[in-house]
């Protein structure tokens, strides 16, 4: 009877379009096929429900469908089954351990760790970057998406979570207890012997604005040669925060992205509501590579294009060179959609294009000085870095020509009496183990920052970055003129400072 009922109204459905058993075939009326294909649904389902050996569940059947199904439009569009758990996982204050993931495929067995929050739980756990998720308490994640592990992952403050990961090609287990991420993510710090400002962003949240107007608010008292902005591993974030970003640099009303839908047609365009913070011509060396992805990557090329722009305009302030490897090239611009039965779909309905209409997705934004990292990678973070760091590494990615393409179509316990003594006790070894728990995690912080300075003092790249500085500083007294503009102190560092770019060398005989 079930099937019969399934089938009658998967038939209902494809007649009220024209087209059943006897009726011609539409040569091309995608609503058509949408209800044809619908009714060989019903068909399986009702198959499975009446003639299936093992017991099915039809829930989970479908569900198990539609995931495997919506995977394979593109890299991030996803069926969210238990969408009201994904919400709650997301919503508010962040609660997590503190990492920064690559997205997985449903059939992939690990979810790939790029990096982990400085003193963050994971962190203090031990996770490292190049770990692999294979389960979370228990569940393996093979035939879960990115957004089902994330909301499995994320909880309540103060709960554990268990994560099996592999290492080496060893497993390792980790309990650890979920807090809430504060924007540990965002680093100052002042080379004084070059008087040149570093700061890195690892991720954009709602103080970042705020951070990088208080660092330009001193330059512009010219207390500094340059700035080090640094979006190397930064994700993206807050949309909004990296707007908010980089209307500090470029004049009022510029557009910083653009938004265009599968027939090229321009669906909004972002521009700035506020005039720059930023007042006199420092030069800013932003530092990028292939895990600075979306959000960063509209940063890193509104401020490019805003630079180039002005060309020989010795008066504007804006002087941006971009340094390092190629970013992640994530362009894509994704939705969620509410469904019935408490579901919704994920669905990448949009793409960024910079303020000169060029696109980003799959290919990225190169630099201006490609500087590699000098630091040799192990065997497993330069496989990671070369196979997951980019989009196109995505099963399922919107390609560059897909894009072109369409832009030319347009605990329980007994109670018991306690005399005062042992109260007393009980109360000293509180205040001891509070104590102890209160020191560990200030040597946890002073380790943790320690390290960073020490990374940040001795990374090549950089230093680099310093260097250039320092070189156009000093040529801004002995020869003046060769940097009076972007473009010539581009040409300026190109001809005296060698990059990982390959330079032609001749043998003298």
């Amino acid at each position: 009877m079930f099937k019969k009922l399934l089938i009658l109204f998967a038939i209902l459905f494809t007649q009220t379009v024209g087209y059943g058993k006897d009726a011609e075939k539409p040569k091309k009326n995608p609503e058509a096929e949408v209800y044809k294909w619908l009714r060989t649904t019903a068909e399986v389902i009702a198959t499975v429900e009446e003639k299936a050996y093992r017991k099915v569940d039809i829930s989970h059947l479908t569900q198990d469908m539609l995931k495997a199904g919506c995977a394979t439009i593109d890299a991030h569009t996803s069926f969210l089954p238990n969408f009201e758990e994904v919400a709650e996982a997301t919503s508010g204050k962040f609660s997590g351990v503190g990492i920064s993931i690559i997205s997985k495929a449903n059939e992939d067995a690990h979810l790939l760790i790029v990096g982990t929050i400085d003193d963050g739980p994971s962190q203090k756990a031990g996770i490292e970057g190049g770990d692999k998720i294979v389960e979370v308490n228990g569940e393996k994640l093979q035939g879960l998406s990115s957004d089902e592990v994330i909301s499995k992952i994320k909880g309540k403050v103060g709960t554990k979570v268990k994560l099996k990961i592999i290492r080496d090609k060893k497993p390792l287990e980790f309990e650890v207890k979920r807090d809430i991420i504060k924007d540990q993510s965002s680093y100052c710090y002042h080379f004084k012997d070059h008087d040149v400002f570093y700061l890195g962003l690892k991720l954009f949240t709602e103080t970042s604005p705020r951070q990088m107007k208080k660092l330009l608010e001193k330059t512009n008292e010219g207390k500094y040669k340059g700035i080090i902005l640094d979006l190397r591993s930064n994700p993206g974030g807050v949309l909004a925060s990296a707007f908010d970003t980089s209307s500090l640099f470029i004049p009022k009303g510029s557009k910083v992205v653009i938004t265009k839908d599968n027939k090229g047609k321009i669906v909004q365009e972002y521009k700035t509501q506020s005039n720059p913070t930023l007042k006199r011509p420092v030069p800013i060396f932003l530092l990028i590579n292939n895990f600075t992805a979306s959000a960063s990557e509209i940063v890193a090329g509104a401020l490019r294009h805003y630079s180039n722009e002005a060309g020989n305009d010795a008066k504007s302030p804006l002087r941006v060179f971009i340094v390092g490897t190629t970013t992640f090239g994530k362009g894509s611009v994704q939705e969620i959609i509410p469904l019935s039965n408490g579901c919704a779909l994920k669905q990448t309905s949009l793409m960024y294009f910079l303020p000169d209409h060029t696109s980003i997705q799959a290919k990225g934004i190169e630099p201006d000085f490609l500087i590699k990292p000098k630091i040799t990678p192990t065997k497993e973070m330069k496989w990671v870095s070369e196979l997951y760091g980019k989009e196109t590494s995505l099963k399922h990615h919107v390609t560059a020509e897909e894009i072109e393409k369409n832009a030319k179509g347009e605990s329980a316990g007994y109670a018991h009496e306690i005399d005062q003594t042992t109260m007393k006790k009980q109360a000293e070894e509180k205040a001891k183990q509070e104590k102890e728990k209160d020191d560990k995690e200030k040597y946890d912080k002073d380790k943790a920052k320690k390290k960073r300075l020490e990374d940040i003092a001795t990374n090549p790249q950089i230093q680099a970055c310093v260097n250039m500085i320092s070189m156009l500083d000093l040529a801004k007294t002995a020869q003046p003129e060769d940097v009076s503009t972007r473009k010539k102190s581009l040409e300026f560092l190109k001809a005296h400072y060698l990059t990982d770019t390959p330079t032609e060398i001749e043998e003298i005989k």
